[in-house]
């Protein structure tokens, strides 16, 4: 009888203990910004739903309570002062300017510290030295005019410095392969290398950091990312013409494609569309074929900029915007996006423009 008290009073301990251990991760950020009296602070999740809230006056709030574990999310103050920041400590401070919100002056949290130390390296280790690699070239040719050759073998220099650059990151990766911001970094950097560079980085990780809210994040990234690598068939969707029909947009014609992803708020879209003009002239009567479509939030916005650059090939709006799946599987996450499909339908090169996108295309029609 005795025995069996204790052995029920030990699982009554063993019960107690586990109801009591904290799901989620709790954390405290207090915040104190300049140029600002009172807004709404918000968490939000990785599909912009409010997670956490607080109220900021003369500048100052506490943001606090449990979130689902450690890791990177957005903070929302509204006027379109959303920032990315590393929720990873019990207790942080982030003083800041409300018109520049920076994320890299949030005190006591590791990840942040992370990303001042990695960013320090690639400062060291590429741009200090690129920028040395072009002063050097002008000063051996003499002159920042370049000829089309002298441009072209500069881009190549500067080309491989970049190479450098990713293996760089990737070599930081694995030394800190148990560190919660390596998976926000490579995700961060996946607009500029590809996916078999994030898988790469991805796999150095260790299973923690896999397992963790940025591990996650970033295979799921990848995992869209899979689905349009180059040599892969490009993905039929539907979009919106100006009259406000859906059409399917297919590939595999025996036409090459360039599809510019663009927006009616962009300057750099816009100046991009004048280059794809010219293009277009010179292409006249090959089979390439261009395709425009807008990633603008409201069709309102959109129609307005379609009309007034005169689009002289097909032109339609994405209702989904950069929320779209085929937006997702691209990783477009700033524009212009310039994609071009071979003559069966599949990728050929993604995030091209300038010479790139030329040589490319070239290279399709021999």
């Amino acid at each position: 009888m005795m025995m069996m008290r204790l052995l029920i009073s030990l699982l009554l301990i063993g019960l107690i203990a586990c109801a009591e251990q904290p799901k989620g991760f709790t954390f405290k950020l207090r915040g104190d910004f300049i140029n600002v009296d009172t807004a709404t602070v918000n968490v939000l999740s990785p599909e912009d739903e409010v997670l956490l809230s607080t109220r900021m006056k003369d500048g100052k709030f506490v943001l606090q309570g449990t979130l689902p574990g450690p890791g990177y999310y957005a903070i929302d103050m509204g006027n379109q002062r959303k920032v990315k920041v590393m929720l990873d400590a019990p207790d942080m401070y982030w003083p800041s300017d409300y018109n520049m919100v920076d994320a890299r002056y949030v005190k006591n949290s590791p990840g942040t510290k992370s990303m001042l130390d990695i960013l320090g390296v690639v400062r060291e280790t590429y741009e200090i030295p690129t920028r040395a690699l072009y002063d050097e070239y002008y000063e051996k040719v003499g002159s920042r005019n370049l000829s089309p050759e002298q441009e072209a073998e500069l881009e190549k220099l500067a080309g491989q410095k970049f190479i450098e650059r990713g293996e760089t990151i990737l070599a930081y990766v694995k030394e800190h392969a148990n560190d919660l911001y390596m998976p926000v970094f490579i995700e961060d950097q996946l607009s500029e290398y590809d996916y078999d560079w994030g898988k790469r980085g991805y796999d150095l990780l260790s299973p923690e950091i896999q397992a963790s809210q940025p591990g996650r994040l970033l295979k799921e990234k990848l995992d869209n990312l899979s689905h349009t690598v180059v040599g892969a068939t490009f993905p039929t969707f539907a979009v919106q013409d100006a009259k406000g029909n859906m059409v399917d947009l297919k590939f595999g014609d025996g036409k090459v494609y360039v599809i510019d992803f663009w927006a009616s708020w962009c300057g750099p879209c816009r100046a991009m569309m004048q280059q794809l003009k010219e293009l277009y002239k010179t292409y006249a009567g090959q089979s390439v074929d261009f395709i425009s479509i807008s990633l603008d939030y409201t069709e309102k916005a959109w129609l307005p900029a379609h009309e007034e650059e005169q689009i002289p090939w097909g032109s339609y709006w994405l209702k989904e915007n950069f929320k779209s799946m085929i937006a997702e599987q691209l990783g477009i996450e700033a524009i212009p996006f310039i994609v071009v499909v071979d003559q069966k339908g599949r990728i050929a090169g993604k995030n091209l423009r300038d010479q790139k996108l030329i040589d490319k295309v070239n290279e399709l029609l021999k």
